[in-house]
């Protein structure tokens, strides 16, 4: 396994892309664009490949600096906040993705100052301009950069700060002038209700009748319609052949489904409850006025007169009367929002795993006044008023697909031994996006101090589904850029897109000790073929198949030599939700290695014990310095081998995690000397030296090999004079 770690990377926009505005103590900047981190399949001006410096660790220790060329890969969107400038670099350089359907993901959009008072109580620190980021903010006297944390872990810049040194330490000594600069902040769920309530300025939400008659607000992409819109309520004309639609360019749609994903073609989501976003809107086309010349005869002479008809709108109403989902009908939560969530009691209504119809209705009524007769100055004139009813009525469709995790259970087994626990994840049931089956997202063991998380593959990427809005009147069409911008008019509509990745594992790092996992056992499940998304969205990993795993096991490495520590495991799926999950830990425990040497026999007997005493048979001891290479224990814990060398040594490397024992054993060392090889040739001797230098045990075999020399040298100083 080779481990590359990147150790310099430069972030830079490409001409003509996206600026980045630089901060201006107390002035409030907005970010446009700064919702294009959601539209993962929006252009990124700034994407680019780079060379950087990175380290190759190989599997024998070796460590080589190489250069490698880096392309530009998507960012992973947490749950938390992330800073105002970072996420105006990923707009311009990247695409994001989450690995959940939960949560309220936060965007910035806006600068936020706030004397450093206000965080006074919060953690900050002092740091000399040469450890700091000189391109961040300083002190008045270009000395330092003072930060104060931000409650999701990073470091939040302070301007206008004036430091000094005060009975040793250093301090602000200006918190009320002194600005930390933050940001506001937008959640993703508010940004879906902006996109709807967009969409519904002309209707659900006009200012009145007259303006929601007046416009139709028509979302497209590239020139084609989202929702297919229509036109209705046909009256005839009086005078005239032919008809007349009254209603014109009214459409119902479906922005997205919350929680949910669009896969495989319909919307995936939670059996528990969901959201839907409704958009619609339409407009009035009332007849023009008409008239037109005609005659009439009056004995012998002929008269001319008028025939005319005027057209008035009585009244006409329109709305989305219901939305369904199976035998259910959705409650109407806010403009545009419909949930089945039952708003009378908040009890959730549940669509038990399975595939449905997701029906929005729209109707529109309207109330027509035709005046119509005929004006003349001789003839005879006459006029009537005839009021005329039309209703429209359009669905919108789209399929979905509830699931759940209820199918699926996470069993963790942790093998607890001293800076190197085993830990192994074993799933059983469907793990997702299957039929009726919710995707696991994580899962999380704590073993003492030391967190890891295995990761599931699922990537969720939001992208833009529409590129204009089309505002439609009787007299135009203007074409509006979908922004995504905080203040744009039309917020572009987004929804999710799934793509697989891989299973891989994260680990905290505490401040005191490192963390390491080596992946040692995975027992493959099935693979996931690559989900189709837009050409613009970079998913290099989504190329390859993606495998899930019945058991994912491996080493969690530390320099905490801690054994017998608290161990728990907790496992939650897309949506949040809690997985069943077991723990089951089994701890090592210490073993002993005696080598005795018969002299006389040329043997070497090993016994193997628990640190009580009890035997441990049929395990495999490994030597050096003897005929074989390795024997197993018998039942009494002992086995013999010939002797070869001046040093035996003896190695059991402890039990194996995967085998089926009632305990386990940890590692031993043993050592023998045969005292008759000792004092054979100086070459034997130098033999061995050359031998045990490169051994990773070198330091206990001098140490043994030392005290037998001192021995022996006091033995040949106390020796009888005269004797030899």
């Amino acid at each position: 396994m080779v481990l590359i770690i990147v150790s310099s990377a430069v972030i830079g926009a490409a001409a003509g892309a996206l600026v980045i505005p630089h901060p201006e103590p107390g002035v409030e900047k907005h970010y446009d664009d700064t919702f294009r981190v959601l539209a993962s399949n929006d252009p990124d001006p700034g994407r680019s490949s780079q060379t950087v410096g990175v380290y190759e660790y190989a599997d024998n220790g070796s460590i080589t600096a190489v250069n490698r060329t880096v392309v530009t890969q998507p960012v992973q969107l947490w749950d938390s906040n992330i800073q105002s400038r970072d996420a105006l670099v990923i707009a311009n350089e990247s695409d994001m993705y989450q690995s959940g359907l939960h949560g309220f993901v936060q965007v910035p959009y806006r600068d936020r100052w706030t004397p450093l008072t206000d965080w006074w109580n919060t953690e900050f620190r002092i740091l000399p301009l040469y450890s700091a980021d000189p391109s961040r903010a300083t002190s008045t006297d270009g000395r330092y950069t003072v930060e104060v944390r931000h409650p999701n872990g990073w470091w939040n810049p302070v301007y206008n700060a004036e430091v000094e040194r005060i009975d040793g330490n250093l301090t602000v000594t200006n918190p009320d002038e002194a600005l930390v600069l933050s940001s506001y902040y937008s959640t993703v769920i508010d940004r879906k209700i902006q996109i709807v309530e967009g969409l519904l300025q002309h209707s659900a939400m006009a200012p009145s009748p007259a303006a929601a008659r007046s416009t139709s607000s028509v979302p497209t992409r590239n020139g084609s319609e989202v929702f297919p819109t229509t036109d209705g309520a046909s009256v005839g004309l009086q005078w005239r052949s032919g008809s007349h639609e009254l209603v014109r360019d009214a459409y119902v749609g479906n922005i997205d489904v919350i929680p949910g994903v669009w896969h495989d073609g319909r919307y995936v989501t939670s059996s528990w409850q969901l959201y839907t976003y409704v958009p619609w809107d339409y407009r009035i086309d009332v007849p023009s006025d008409y008239s037109e010349s005609g005659s009439c005869t009056i004995g012998n002479n002929t008269y001319s007169l008028t025939r005319w008809a005027d057209y008035r709108l009585l009244d006409s109403d329109a709305e989305v009367v219901n939305v369904t989902a199976g035998n259910i009908s959705l409650d109407y939560a806010r403009p545009g929002m419909w949930t089945t969530v039952n708003l009378t009691s908040s009890a959730p209504r549940r669509l038990p795993p399975g595939r449905y119809d997701l029906t929005a209705t729209l109707r529109i009524e309207t109330e027509l006044e035709t005046h119509y007769g005929v004006s003349s100055a001789r003839c005879s004139e006459w006029d009537s008023i005839r009021t005329t009813n039309r209703t429209v009525e359009l669905q919108y469709t789209v399929p979905i697909e509830t699931v759940n995790s209820d199918d699926l259970s996470v069993d963790v087994q942790v093998y607890d031994r001293p800076g190197r626990d085993v830990v192994s994840v074993n799933w059983t049931g469907e793990q997702g996006l299957a039929a009726g089956a919710a995707a696991w997202e994580d899962v999380e063991v704590q073993i003492g101090e030391k967190t890891m998380y295995v990761t599931a593959p699922w990537r969720f990427y939001s992208v833009s589904r529409n590129t204009h809005v089309e505002e439609r009147t009787s007299g135009s069409t203007t074409t509006v850029e979908a922004s995504h911008s905080y203040r744009g008019t039309y917020p572009a509509m987004l929804h999710y897109r799934m793509s697989p990745a891989n299973v891989s594992v994260l680990a905290d790092q505490p401040a005191d000790q490192h963390i390491w996992w080596n992946r040692t056992y995975v027992a493959r499940n099935r693979s996931v073929p690559a989900t189709p998304l837009p050409n613009s969205i970079v998913a290099t990993q989504n190329t390859k198949p993606t495998y899930l795993y019945d058991q994912f096991a491996g080493v969690l490495k530390s320099t905490d030599q801690v054994t017998g520590e608290s161990v728990t495991a907790e496992a939650s799926d897309v949506w949040g939700l809690p997985v069943d999950t077991s723990v089951s830990v089994t701890r090592y425990r210490e073993s002993e290695l005696m080598v005795t040497v018969n002299q006389s026999a040329g043997t070497a007997e090993v016994l193997l014990t628990s640190a009580t005493g009890l035997p441990l048979p049929g395990r495999t001891v490994t030597f050096d310095g003897a005929a074989v290479d390795s024997v197993t224990t018998g039942a009494d814990g002992r086995a013999t081998v010939d002797v070869t060398g001046t040093l035996v040594r003896a190695h059991f490397a402890g039990d194996h995690w995967r085998d089926s024992r009632p305990a386990y054993y940890l590692d031993a060392h043993g050592y023998g000397v045969s005292q008759t090889a000792f004092v054979g040739g100086a070459t034997g001797v130098l033999g061995y030296l050359s031998a045990a230098i490169s051994n990773t045990v070198i330091f206990v075999e001098w140490l043994v090999f030392g005290i037998i020399a001192l021995l022996w040298m006091r033995f040949m100083r106390e020796r009888p004079a005269g004797r030899r």
